[in-house]
């Protein structure tokens, strides 16, 4: 009887397999899972480069000084795992860093000036990575050293006017040790199964993808934090969606202006590390208050803190929750400091709200209900809430008031106007 060959047969089968895959297509695979993963970390990168880069622009914008600027970006990258990933300021002309979350660093040059950026994430047409600093260019890719050290999935955004490169960096060295890891399940799994050895590929794939569709969605989220801190939720979703005009208009809103009184020379007596730490403890109260009570902060100005209800959620009861929280304002001032006083100017009316700028955003309000609320504000009586004639329409049924008669307002002539006293008893 002659020996069977099928033995043989299936030995020289199942080695062919082996080799097929383990030589042609898993690298393929891991090569496309990888090119796939550094494009998605670099979008990510991007927007948080983006994001970095347009907040310090609005800082610059609305008159911070240059150093107090970075004082406050360090400040707010400082814990940051620099082992897995973090973002940096550059100066363009010195390459050298202005922000990094390691301090020890700071005012030194950029260590990885020398690296090879890669736009293609394949190896090919490198430029050194300094030259593009220096140009004023933006851009994301991969990062090469020459040194021992990992590459580095980077973009890098570029603010005007200043010479400064913003640069979002993240370690790619998790993604290698991934891969690897890869391999060797997909080696067993071929020894042990080779004749169903797609299964065990694509259950390994699938994992490895969850894992890092769970690592970008944890870094997209930081991201929209990040877009948080400067348009309300409804809007950066908008904004999110590729909306490219966001202006609304909203008939039925109350606006609230607050302003600390004898701000100016209370700040020449103080150093400004105490006053913007003052600042920083009132309006971080106004904060929690306006979020207690629904309101939504349109922005700061100097000592001035404005919020509004009915904007961008529209609401009928939009005056009551803001009477609330002015009243609570009131009180939580004398908290922070017994000789501390403010003045709060409140109108209902309309306005038109939307989002001004492309790089350097920002959400405001418009139209002669905010002018008004302004002007309340500026003539109000110290701790005192002064009110339009429309919003003591809306209120009177639940709080009391005291009548102030006709008032010469500013640019806006005689209105009949009210202080607000508290809820009625």
């Amino acid at each position: 009887m002659k020996k069977s060959r099928l033995p043989i047969y299936t030995f020289l089968a199942v080695f062919l397999s082996i080799a097929i895959v383990g030589v042609f297509v898993v690298p393929f695979l891991l090569n496309t899972l990888r090119h796939i993963y550094l494009e998605l970390q670099a979008d990510v990168n991007y927007r948080q480069a983006r994001s970095m880069a347009q907040f310090i622009q609005k800082q610059l914008d609305d008159g911070q000084p240059e150093s107090k600027v970075i004082e406050d970006f360090q400040a707010s990258i400082a814990g940051m795992q620099f082992d897995r990933g973090y973002v940096c300021v550059v100066d363009q002309e010195s390459i050298n860093y202005l922000c990094h979350p390691m301090v020890q660093v700071l005012g030194t040059s950029v260590a990885n000036k020398m690296a090879l950026y890669d736009d293609n994430f394949d190896g090919a047409n490198l430029v050194p990575w300094e030259r593009l600093i220096q140009a004023g260019q933006s851009g994301g890719g991969l990062l090469h050293y020459e040194i021992e050290q990992p590459d580095e999935i980077v973009y890098f955004y570029s603010i005007p006017g200043v010479n400064w490169t913003v640069s979002s960096h993240e370690n790619s060295e998790r993604i290698a040790q991934e891969i690897n890891a890869l391999s060797r399940i997909t080696v067993i799994g071929s020894l042990l199964f080779a004749l169903f050895i797609a299964f065990p590929i694509s259950f390994a794939v699938r994992n490895v993808n969850r894992r890092y569709e769970n690592q970008i969605l944890r870094e997209q989220e930081k991201s929209d934090r990040l877009l948080l801190n400067i348009l309300p939720a409804p809007i950066a979703e908008r904004m999110k969606d590729q909306e490219t005009m966001i202006a609304d208009h909203y008939a039925h809103v109350s606006v609230m202006f607050c302003d600390i009184v004898d701000f100016t020379p209370f700040s020449a007596n103080i150093s400004p590390e105490k006053l913007v730490g003052f600042l920083n403890t009132v309006f971080s109260e106004f904060d929690r208050i306006s979020d207690k009570f629904g309101l939504e902060k349109i922005k700061t100005l100097g000592d001035s803190y404005m919020a509004v209800c009915g904007v961008p959620e529209r609401t009928k009861d939009h005056a009551r929750p803001v009477a609330l929280a002015a009243l609570e304002m009131l009180t939580t001032v004398k908290k922070i400091d017994a000789n501390l006083n403010v003045r709060i100017g409140i109108h209902s009316g309309e306005v038109v709200a939307g989002v001004i700028g492309t790089k350097k955003f920002s959400y405001d309000l418009w139209g002669d209900t905010v002018n008004t609320a302004s002007r309340l504000q500026s003539h109000s009586p110290e701790g005192e809430i002064h009110c339009s004639d429309s919003t003591y329409e809306l209120l009177k049924e639940e709080f009391d008031f005291r009548d102030n008669g006709l008032v010469e307002l500013k640019g806006k002539g005689k209105l009949h106007t009210y202080s607000l006293l508290g809820p009625k008893q």
